[in-house]
């Protein structure tokens, strides 16, 4: 007997050749890295990492549930059994919702319901950094659970159909100090009531994306920005006629801080001269992306007033059409620009749909005078540090690129 038992214990020991948990967490962190363009893949291994052994769950499982992959019914239903069962069903010792980083409920439509979101929020809140919702199951009752998300990074709303009161939305963001990113949802009224503007914003809200519709009987220009506000893109927007998109950047606040802005071909009632409004009120921008088709000879006429005192703006964006429509001004215009309110751009943005020969063959001209003015800018700076490392690479783009969907 004791020979038998001794040979067993042997084979066992050379089955289970032990590993310190080090070595399994870079063989398990390496995987998790390789496998992350392919999100399914990434899961499925993970998953077989856990069912290895004792050893190897306890390692692996951080990673399974650090980003789940939820893009059916049935992975969201096994999901939530697991995180959050209901009340009097017996869950994992383990506080598995506390392991997960990132949720993304965005491909979910009727799977869930306001109270097991809500639920579910307040099973992951420890340690979320990053949560997209749902189209149909997050509603103001979710609010509570979000608040108490200390450590989200990134909240993306712009999914979400019921209508949320913005003062109830912002009283509960507020709390959340990590904040940096910030989508609204599409249904968003704007306001400027009491109720709302002594509320404050996240205090490292950096990136935000406005949506939904302004209050028609009161001047949005007294709107509270965040003061940290460096990112604004404006996106599913209902009324953004030259009157309101005047009256909403006008704000002197929105002029020091922020330094990028992004205007969608989704928003309504854009004009022309909505576009020609943006570097009067916003002259420090560095990054503007618009709809080509708005663009006229008139957007480089005002520019070309700023000739005494440039506009900061480096990267110009012409991105996808608001009616269809190419570009409508001419290469001299631009290059014209270029020497006068625009002598601080190093880049311009074309979308693929301009893409004609035409319009590639002109983009020539405009590209040879970006790099050229980028080298000398380059070389005077370089001259001006004398310890500029040689040989050192600007990452920055420079010339004419090219914008696909």
């Amino acid at each position: 007997m004791k020979l038998i038992s001794a040979k067993s214990r042997a084979r066992r020991e050379a089955r289970e050749t032990y590993l310190p948990n080090e070595i399994i967490l870079q063989i398990v962190s390496h995987i998790a890295r390789d496998e992350e363009e392919d999100a399914a893949r990434r899961q499925a291994t993970l998953y077989t990492c856990c069912l290895i052994s004792r050893q190897w769950y306890s390692v692996a499982v951080p990673f399974l549930y650090e980003r789940p992959q939820l893009e059916t019914g049935m992975t969201f239903q096994k999901f939530t059994a697991t995180v959050c069962p209901p009340v009097g069903v017996r869950g994992s010792k383990m506080k598995l919702g506390s392991l997960v980083r990132r949720l993304d409920l965005s491909q979910l439509v009727h799977h869930s319901s306001n109270s097991l979101t809500a639920r579910l929020l307040g099973r992951v809140k420890e340690n979320l950094e990053v949560f997209i919702a749902p189209m149909i199951s997050f509603s103001t009752n979710c609010l509570p659970s979000l608040s108490k998300c200390g450590n989200l990074r990134h909240l993306d709303l712009s999914l979400v159909r019921d209508h949320i009161p913005f003062a109830n939305l912002k009283k509960a963001i507020s709390h959340l100090q990590k904040l940096i990113s910030l989508r609204l949802p599409r249904s968003t009224i704007l306001s400027v009531d009491p109720d709302s503007t002594h509320l404050s914003w996240p205090p490292h809200l950096s990136r935000l994306q406005l949506s939904g519709s302004f209050p028609s009987h009161t001047s949005i220009s007294t709107f509270s920005w965040p003061t940290t506000l460096a990112s604004l893109t404006l996106k599913n927007c209902t009324n953004l006629s030259v009157e309101s998109i005047s009256d909403l950047i006008s704000s002197p606040q929105l002029s020091r801080t922020l330094k990028r802005l992004r205007v969608s071909n989704s928003n309504r009632d854009l004009q022309p001269e909505s576009i020609n409004a943006i570097p009067a009120f916003l002259p420090g921008l560095k990054f503007l992306s618009v709809p080509g088709d708005l663009v006229l000879e008139t957007f480089f006429d005002m520019l070309r007033s700023f000739h005494r005192t440039p506009l900061a703006l480096e990267v110009l964006e012409l991105d996808a059409p608001y009616t269809e429509s190419p570009p409508e001004f001419t290469t001299e215009t631009l290059l014209d620009a270029l020497r006068k309110g625009l002598s601080n751009l190093r880049a311009i943005g074309f979308h693929e749909v301009y893409c004609t020969d035409e319009r590639i063959a002109e983009d020539e001209d405009i590209d040879v005078v970006l790099k050229e003015r980028a080298a000398k800018r380059r070389s005077a700076s370089l001259g001006a540090e004398s310890d500029a490392e040689e040989g050192e690479e600007d990452e920055e783009v420079v010339g004419v690129y090219y914008l696909a969907d």
